[in-house]
């Protein structure tokens, strides 16, 4: 989480950090980033062998597709002669991507004709993925889930037909859903009735009286959203004030980070303050405020974060670890930048 706030103090990163924190790339990344992309089925003169019968981007390697075809697959294949195995090589190996039906190859077919441009306009990558999001498919609906839960807030939340609330309570149900948790957690949030509320509510409190609970960043987001102010100043109350508890304090940290730059505007006022007061209390996550901050664009608080650090040094860093002192340092550092160099005393020497 740290080394993400990092990042996007940096202005290095625009993702939602509240949805998925996958590692894995997206189909449409792996797509756009492979040097070749191909098609492939069963080699006739190799039997559970994949041999490509289509190139779709790239040209044909020589170099066979170290994959066996499992029995399951070769009957599916066998029955839709139509259908194939998407693999990409991304220069240095080959990897299976997907299943292809019609639907699947329309989906990739549009992916490579429109996805260069998406670099220069994430709003037409959202508004593609946004579409498939209701799909007959399963697996459409899959891959635009795993598109949109990493997508900037601001752009969940406008959305104009987010998951239906049932829904997203069956997903979070499924335990094959459990990657994308945090996103139909969000859309809980975003439908704003009184049952997912007092869900909201409950799973906060649990949280805050038990610790342990899952996504507490994507909880913590849901509840500003359809609480507000409320949200914050219960959040704060939770855990700003008692013992610290370093990663719970972190994911709260980011949902107040994440509607700071991208929630209701009239809330920014209520989460600068409940951040600003917060590294005085809790040293121990002063890089993750200083992260926050910096992600909402207020750099007020150098001085603040500054004298932290100098405390932690005099106690050798005995409160921070080094990804929090790298934050905060970052922070301090970009703040003086900003302001520029400091003003010489009236009769100074040039």
């Amino acid at each position: 989480m740290i080394a993400a706030a990092v990042l996007v103090l940096c202005g290095s990163a625009a993702a939602c950090p509240i949805c998925v924190e996958r590692p894995e790339a997206t189909l449409a990344e792996r797509l756009l980033d492979a040097r070749t992309a191909v098609i492939a089925r069963e080699d006739p003169a190799q039997p559970f062998r994949f041999a490509p019968v289509e190139t779709l981007k790239g040209a044909p390697r020589d170099a066979a597709i170290p994959f066996l075809l499992d029995s399951a697959t070769r009957r599916r294949l066998a029955a839709r002669p139509g259908d194939g195995l998407l693999f990409v090589h991304d220069g240095q190996e080959w990897r299976r991507a997907a299943y292809l039906d019609p639907a699947m190859r329309r989906t990739v077919d549009a992916i490579l004709d429109r996805g260069p441009g998406w670099a220069a306009d994430e709003t037409a990558r959202f508004a593609f993925f946004a579409g498939l999001l209701h799909d007959e498919h399963p697996n459409l609906r899959r891959l635009a889930i795993d598109e949109l839960s990493r997508a900037r807030y601001g752009l969940i939340r406008a959305m104009a037909r987010p998951v239906d609330p049932d829904a997203a309570r069956r997903a979070l149900a499924d335990r094959t859903e459990l990657p994308w948790a945090g996103f139909h957690i969000v859309m809980l949030g975003l439908g704003g009735r009184p049952a997912d509320r007092a869900l909201i509510l409950g799973r906060i409190a649990m949280a805050a009286r038990l610790g342990g609970v899952r996504n507490l960043d994507a909880w913590a987001t849901a509840l500003i959203e359809i609480d507000g102010a409320e949200g914050v100043a219960r959040l704060a109350a939770e855990w700003f004030t008692a013992p610290s508890r370093p990663d719970e304090l972190r994911a709260i940290i980011a949902a107040l980070a994440v509607h700071g730059r991208e929630g209701d505007p009239a809330l920014r006022p209520a989460i600068l303050s409940a951040l600003r007061g917060l590294p005085a209390r809790h040293p121990d996550v002063a890089g993750s405020v200083a992260a926050a901050l910096g992600r909402i664009g207020d750099f007020s608080q150098a001085d603040a974060i500054e004298r932290v650090l100098l405390d932690a040094a005099r106690r050798h860093g005995a409160e921070l670890d080094a990804a929090e002192l790298m934050a905060a340092a970052l922070y301090v550092n970009t703040a003086r930048q900003a302001a520029g160099p400091a003003p010489k005393p009236h009769g100074a020497f040039r």
